[in-house]
């Protein structure tokens, strides 16, 4: 019984530390996405860079790794907004 309670109080922790870990993977993307950019001397159209890090992200949950996870949505990003 005390194993139980214990296991259900932990819960909303796992839960808060992967919604903490997706704002820290999302705030991550957001910085690599706009360096991205600069570099290139481009400045993104609005939404790119929020629907490029979702994707990431989406990707990421899905079980792809983080190189297949890039490729995929910089390739959807760049289709999407036509850049």
């Amino acid at each position: 019984m005390v194993l139980i309670l214990l296991l259900v109080a932990a819960v909303p922790s796992f839960a808060s530390d992967a919604a903490f870990n997706n704002k820290l993977i999302r705030q991550m993307c957001l910085a690599s996405f706009d360096s991205a950019m600069s570099h290139a001397g481009k400045v993104p159209p609005k939404g790119m860079a929020d629907y490029t890090c979702d994707c990431f992200l989406q990707k990421m949950e899905e079980g792809a790794g983080i190189g297949e996870s890039q490729q995929t949505c910089k390739q959807a990003a760049a289709l999407k907004f036509r850049v």
